[in-house]
């Protein structure tokens, strides 16, 4: 049997002292919650600090939704006396709710959630359920006037101004999402200008720089492992020597794991070929204004999301048909691991192998470009690293939330 968001457990008082020694501790794990105002809101249960000392370890995770709102899964995972008893309950926002709003339907069903454990519990005798009546079987579904799709508009602006420099930014965009059980479809045009102003003596130098540009897909569902679709885009890019350029290509995906168990588990294969076209501001160092290319890439994905920690990790390779020195390897991993209770280590490496840089400028590149940023260098790879430690103690039970400075 399964309940409405906005079922809630209520009167979930503490009658006497056996009652408070009978409370259950909880480790609510979410980084994207109002977890101060759920551990105020949640008080019939003691939260800790670290999963180890739990009885309960909620575990919430939160996907974007195709109306644009977000989908949140709770796992609740019982240990120690609990150990036999482990639910999963979902929760959607609508994209029409505020925050305070989401949070409150949240709490609702963590609430929900916890009722298996406090049934066997002191506390059980002072928990009432109470189930709106308009939640009938009666209900039906309304129409959809928009018939799956999703819009966003989106636009910004920063302008800096002093004596002797200033700059503008501009960017704006659209998204058009439709997402149903078969089909995941996208449609992205975006715009980005930006400009530095500089005086130096008494001469005014101006640097413009535009990245302009349309990103698509269209993806079927074949089966529970398989998917295929078809990427377009268009850019235009300043920085990259490109005045035009489009690309379309077919691509198929493999996932080991069935797609409706990828919420927490996730290894796929993605396979790509592709037409691009490009029309050039300045002649190339392979001597072209403007060329016809294919390429090709395979990419493999893993994301992990669990109690001890997550991973996240993409291997990609690329090259043009026509000359397959002419290759990029992209190699980018996330992992933030729970070594031992309140320890945590967080690793990020990003390394990309280049050697397809087709668009560079016939010439040498001023100084005065490399610093303004307007022009793309020659270089054979990239590199970032990232290592981050943590460590939480202190008292394992304390539900008070203050918010004062």
């Amino acid at each position: 049997m399964s309940f409405p968001a906005h079922s809630q457990v209520v009167d979930a008082s503490l009658p006497d002292k056996d009652i408070l020694q009978d409370r259950i501790s909880v480790y609510l794990d979410c980084s994207v919650c109002d977890n101060s105002y759920l551990r105020q809101e949640i008080d019939f249960v003691s939260h800790v600090r670290d999963p180890q000392l739990a009885q309960v370890h909620l575990f919430i995770t939160a996907q974007q939704a195709a109306s644009g709102g977000r989908v949140f899964t709770l796992s609740f995972i019982g240990k120690d006396r609990f150990a036999e008893i482990n639910n999963n309950l979902t929760y959607t926002s609508v994209p029409t709710n505020t925050r305070d709003e989401e949070r409150e339907g949240l709490r609702a069903m963590i609430e929900l959630g916890l009722v298996s454990y406090l049934a066997h519990t002191g506390i059980a005798e002072g928990i009432r359920l109470e189930i709106p009546g308009e939640y009938s079987n009666n209900v039906q579904p309304t129409d959809d006037p928009w018939n799956n799709w999703v819009f966003q508009i989106y636009g910004g602006a920063n302008f800096y101004e002093e004596s002797r420099k200033g700059s503008l930014d501009l960017r704006y965009g659209a998204y058009a999402d439709y997402v149903t059980a078969d089909w995941r479809i996208r449609l992205r045009p975006y715009f980005n200008y930006n400009r530095d102003d500089y005086v130096r003596n008494e001469e005014k130098v101006r640097s413009v720089r535009h990245r302009n540009g349309f990103e698509g897909r269209a993806v079927r569902s074949i089966s529970d492992h398989w998917s295929m679709g078809v990427f377009p885009s268009a850019i235009s890019n300043t920085y990259e020597n490109i005045d035009f350029g489009y690309r379309i290509a077919p691509a198929i995906e493999y996932s080991l794991l069935p797609y409706r168990l990828a919420l927490r588990k996730e290894y796929t294969m993605a396979y790509s070929i592709g037409y691009l076209y490009r029309d050039y501001l300045e002649e190339t160092i392979y001597g072209k204004m403007e060329e016809n290319l294919y390429n090709q890439s395979l990419k493999f994905e893993v994301r992990v999301l669990q109690p001890w920690g997550t991973v996240r990790g993409g291997l990609e390779g690329s090259h043009y048909l026509h000359d397959m020195s002419k290759n990029r390897i992209s190699l980018d991993t996330n992992v933030s691991v729970r070594i031992f209770k309140g320890f945590s280590v967080d690793f990020s490496a990003d390394y990309d192998y280049v050697q397809d840089q087709l668009s560079l400028p016939r010439g040498d590149a001023s100084l005065e470009e490399v610093l303004l940023g307007q022009r793309q260098l020659a270089t054979s790879y990239g590199a970032s690293l990232a290592v981050g430690l943590s460590y939480r103690f202190g008292s394992i039970y304390n539900n008070v939330v203050n918010t004062r400075l």
